[in-house]
């Protein structure tokens, strides 16, 4: 089962631009694995930007999902339990 937010957040990344932790409202999500990452082309018809997509298992055994979406801008996307 999972819930969809869809709302920015804040990323610390890595050296390579994964996600290492999140601040979602008051909490901070450290991210313990990267389980797959991908890439999607996005809405190109819509002026749309290709996008980065996480999905990462955190501290406590959540699985998320994280959008990147250059230049900088992250979402917190969907929340696996």
């Amino acid at each position: 089962m999972s819930k969809r937010f869809s709302r920015p957040v804040r990323v610390e990344s890595d050296c390579r631009g994964c996600p290492r932790h999140f601040r979602w409202g008051q909490r901070q999500v450290q991210v313990e694995q990267i389980l797959e990452e991908w890439e999607e082309a996005g809405c190109w018809w819509r002026g749309e930007l290709a996008r980065r997509v996480y999905r990462v298992l955190a501290a406590g055994g959540m699985i998320y999902e994280l959008h990147h979406q250059p230049p900088g801008g992250w979402l917190l996307y969907r929340a696996y339990d």
